[in-house]
């Protein structure tokens, strides 16, 4: 895939989120020097002033957000805030003799365009129809219209994202939603019709694509998604809970869909796997059930702070 090679630093702004710190404990493990960013050790230490970390990187990952599906719909100075920090970055990097790659996070289950068939691919149309794809569409188009050169810019569609130790915030996570639900006695909910399919990628899978993209000698395509490659209803995926938790007094109370809710929507991810020769391995069994065991041994995430508190604007979370 790769050529051996001296290893190359990556810097992870985000890093305290659920898929940064999962990230950054596999570059470590991998033996890859890394740099950590989060809302106590700011990339930005001055207006128009970049971390001088960031100068000795070949890969920086933007994992930061202050929203979800749920947020972006009621704090648009957030999505703003986002919006201007990400840009803030681009500038810096821009002004670099030698600009490292930038890998930016974005959604592979809200950007593409509903009217369009599933599995979505990279070339498949995409369309703003909530406030949250919105916001990623734009910190795409910053990214792949800024003055970086070519080969250094990268948009990763992501799916669902979830796994050990992903809080259980309003808006997205579903799977640490009802877990989380059943470690606490409350009852367990499920928003929409059953038969409505997503696509889950489990935590070390994402972060093994992730480290893959850092670890590409010549630069991946601009636009990669990536996804486990096949749909899981919701109704499949309750089952699946329900299976690993075992209990039999345990259900599921049906509830109308929320209004940014989308409908079915799966990713193609043949061009990851010619371009990185990756694939996930972890069935949604596996992955649920490796939730529940650190869920039980670690018990419940503290919650993510209120959308209106300071801290929520350098947040980390999942694609959604």
């Amino acid at each position: 895939m790769n050529d051996a090679g001296p290893a190359k630093q990556a810097s992870v702004v985000g890093a305290a989120g659920f898929i940064g710190s999962a990230l950054t404990a596999r570059l470590r493990a991998a033996g890859l020097p890394v740099r950590t960013f989060t809302r106590d050790v700011p990339f930005c230490t001055g207006p128009g002033h970049l971390s001088p970390g960031l100068e000795h990187s070949e890969t920086v990952f933007w994992l930061s957000t202050s929203v979800n599906p749920a947020v972006a719909e009621e704090r648009p100075d957030l999505v703003a805030y986002d919006h201007d920090q990400f840009t803030a970055l681009l500038r810096g990097l821009e002004s670099m003799r030698i600009a490292p790659r930038v890998v930016l996070l974005s959604s592979g289950g809200t950007v593409y365009d509903p009217a369009g068939e599933p599995p979505y691919r990279e070339d498949s149309p995409v369309s703003a129809t909530t406030a949250y794809a919105r916001a990623k569409l734009e910190l795409e188009q910053a990214l792949l219209g800024s003055g970086l050169p070519a080969g250094k810019k990268v948009v990763v569609r992501a799916a669902n994202a979830y796994g050990p130790g992903q809080p259980a915030k309003r808006g997205q996570g579903v799977i640490a939603y009802w877990l989380s639900a059943v470690l606490e006695g409350e009852p367990l909910v499920l928003l929409g019709d059953r038969a409505t399919a997503r696509d889950y990628l489990y935590i070390e899978d994402l972060a093994d694509a992730l480290v893959a993209i850092h670890q590409h000698e010549s630069g991946p395509p601009e636009i990669l998604n990536l996804g486990s490659g096949k749909s899981t209803s919701l109704g499949e995926l309750a089952q699946i809970v329900l299976d690993v938790v075992g209990d039999p007094a345990l259900s599921f109370e049906d509830r109308p869909a929320r209004s940014f809710d989308r409908p079915s929507t799966w990713l193609d991810i043949e061009r990851a796997t010619a371009t990185l020769g990756w694939r996930p391995t972890t069935t949604m069994a596996e992955g649920v059930a490796a939730s529940w065991r650190h869920l039980r041994e670690q018990g419940p995430r503290p919650a993510s702070a209120p959308a209106s508190a300071p801290a929520a604007r350098t947040s980390t979370a999942g694609p959604g």
